[in-house]
Formats: structure tokens, C-alpha cells, sequence
């Protein structure tokens, strides 16, 4: 039964489904029983729709996804910064580091302001992802958060979005911002584009059974981002990223392994300056819906939603992400194939 498989079946294909399962005497509830259940969020309010919207994205429904995203945007209109707004924006964007040996540009950036947080929520889109050449996404979505003070003019938090976990930056990320103007400094990890902020080598992760480097660091216990780098560093560079023989990766000419040092693998000294591509295609607007405003205002192309603002969860795993797995903790990439992995956070 088709519905069974695909929860994303258009409105006239479910009919037609439906119309054959009465004529079998089967049940037509049948028809629409893949559908996801938003009983918790009937109302009709922007939050409500954005929760659909994001729900169904990441399901990769995403005509209904954009239905939604459409619907909360016209309760909640984002609209332009002002020009105060746009100097607090450029303010406290980030500098963009790679290694020289970076094979994927950056593409996009987009901003949004909070409108009474005095937050900002900044979007990176990289060309790909090395470990994910067949996940149907022309585009690697990471992302970090800045909050400032009342005056506009301090730096007072910055948070990091890494692998599924929210990262929050110590003060050693806060100093080095203050000593360029209030930019917070992120370096791109080679290939895979996992934000790391200043003074990373320190900072502690837990790693588990869903990251793909797994059995070149321990698991289930604190361990420093220079310890988790090291474990990528050798996985890259000795077995070479996942899926390494994928016609697509193929075809693009992605390199199949880190052919460097490790000290090249951290030499995060060329600069992306996203100025420049806001400049361009000025995307940025002021709004709480990150994922709908993306959709409905900026690209023209599918990307995965992630985090909408760092809020409570820190330094820890998304609660709700999977990887490669049926459930939060179990599976492995090693293991993953298409469809593509879901991320729900």
C-alpha cells in the first residue's frame, strides 16, 4: 500500500490511492495513515504553522513544508532591517577560516535578526558535505548564533552549531571577538564544515555511536574538540571520507581522502569573508522563523532546517537527532544509505 511508504504523497495521488483501496473494501483511512500527526498543533498561529512546516521539512514533504512556512510567514511578516539593524548585523558577523586545502566554497549566507532576543542567528551554506554525497541536499547548512548587548555595541554570547550539538563558546571566543571588532572568529572543519570557534582545542563534546569517525576516539564520555579533530584527521586521511566510491562523488571529482598533515588539516588561515556574499545577495531579514524566512525569502534550492536559536540546550547532542539510526544513540553512518538521514532539531 503506497501510503504506507511515503508520507508525502500528493493530494491527488492520495485520493487515487484512496479510491482504489474502496474499491478493494479495504479501509480509506488507510490512505492517509503515513500522514504526520500535528494533533499537538491545530491552531492557527505562525508558531503552530512553523512547527508543521519544520516537521514536514524534515520528513522531506516539501511541498508541504513550504505550504506551512508560507502560512506562518503571512500571521508573522519578517521584514527588512533597518539600517541600525543591518549596522548590528554586520557588526557581529562572523569571520569565516578554512584550510587552504578547502574543496567545497561557501555559497550562501543568510542572516536573521531576533526581533526582541538580541540575538542573531547567522546560515552558512558550503557547496557540500564530503560525508554525504547522496542525501539529496545541494547544500551543507551549518550555522552559529551571536548575542549582543543592549547598546548594540558588545558581544555577549556566541554559540556554535557542531554535528548536532550546540556548542557554546567559552571566553576565549568572546576575547578574540573583542579584539577584532566584536567579529567572533569560526574555523570550517575540512570537508565536513563543523563550526569550531575560538579556542576549540579545549572545549569538551561527547562523542557516540552516530558519528562516523567513531572508533578513532573513545565514546560515551567528555572528551576536547582537539581529541575529536584528531579521530576526524585520521579518518579522513587514512580511510578517506564515507561512501567514498558514490558516482556522485565521483563525478564531481571530490577528493577521497585528506592528503595533508595534521597540521595542515588544522591550519585554518584562509579567510571567507561572508560580508561579501550579504553584500551580494543581501539576505538577511528580522524575524523568530529561521527555517520559513530561508524557504519563502532567500534560496531557490532544498536545505536541511536545523536549530532555530540556541535557546537552552548547550553543549550536548540535539535530543531528537538521528543519525543513520531508526532512534536518538543507536545505528551508525557506516551503515547509512539513501534515503537520507533525518535531522530533527
Amino acid at each position: 500500500m503506497l501510503a504506507n511508504h511515503n508520507p508525502c504523497i500528493p493530494s491527488r495521488m492520495k485520493l487515487f490511492a484512496a479510491a482504489r483501496l474502496i474499491a478493494g473494501g479495504l479501509l480509506v483511512g488507510l490512505a492517509l495513515a503515513a500522514s504526520p500527526d500535528f494533533s499537538h498543533a491545530q491552531n492557527d498561529t505562525a508558531e503552530a504553522h512553523h512547527r508543521r512546516g519544520v516537521e514536514y521539512h524534515n520528513r522531506r514533504c516539501l511541498d508541504d513544508a513550504s505550504r506551512e512556512y508560507a502560512r506562518a510567514l503571512e500571521l508573522d511578516p519578517p521584514r527588512e532591517p533597518t539600517a541600525e539593524e543591518l549596522r548590528i548585523i554586520r557588526r557581529f558577523a562572523p569571520r569565516i577560516y578554512t584550510t587552504p586545502m578547502e574543496f567545497f566554497p561557501l555559497k550562501d549566507f543568510a542572516v536573521i535578526l531576533h526581533p526582541s532576543a538580541r540575538q542573531i542567528a547567522y546560515h552558512l551554506f558550503w557547496e557540500d558535505d564530503i560525508d554525504f554525497p547522496e542525501d539529496n541536499d545541494p547544500a551543507d547548512h551549518e550555522l552559529m548564533w551571536v548575542q549582543y548587548s543592549v547598546d548594540g555595541k558588545s558581544i555577549e554570547k556566541v554559540w556554535a552549531y557542531f554535528h548536532g550539538r550546540i556548542l557554546a563558546g567559552g571566553e576565549a571566543a568572546l576575547a578574540d571577538a573583542r579584539r577584532h571588532g566584536h567579529r567572533p572568529r569560526i574555523n570550517a572543519q575540512w570537508g565536513k564544515h563543523g563550526t569550531l570557534l575560538a579556542g576549540w582545542e579545549e572545549m569538551t563534546i561527547t562523542a557516540d555511536a552516530g558519528d562516523s569517525e567513531k572508533k578513532y576516539y573513545p565514546t560515551g564520555q567528555p572528551i576536547t574538540l582537539n581529541i575529536y579533530q584528531q579521530g576526524t584527521y585520521r579518518k579522513l586521511s587514512e580511510d578517506g571520507h564515507r561512501l567514498i566510491d558514490h558516482p556522485l562523488a565521483k563525478r564531481l571529482g571530490w577528493p577521497r581522502k585528506f592528503v595533508g598533515s595534521w597540521k595542515d588539516f588544522v591550519n585554518f588561515s584562509r579567510l571567507v569573508e561572508p560580508l561579501a556574499l550579504l553584500d551580494k545577495k543581501k539576505m538577511a531579514r528580522v524575524t523568530r522563523w529561521n527555517s520559513a524566512t530561508i524557504n519563502q525569502h532567500f534560496l531557490t534550492y532544498n536545505f536541511r532546517p536545523k536549530t532555530e536559536w540556541p535557546g537552552e540546550v548547550l553543549n550536548t547532542r540535539i535530543a531528537s537527532r538521528t543519525e543513520g539510526s531508526a532512534g536518538p544513540g543507536s545505528g551508525s553512518l557506516d551503515d547509512f544509505q539513501l534515503p537520507p538521514k533525518f535531522v530533527f532539531d
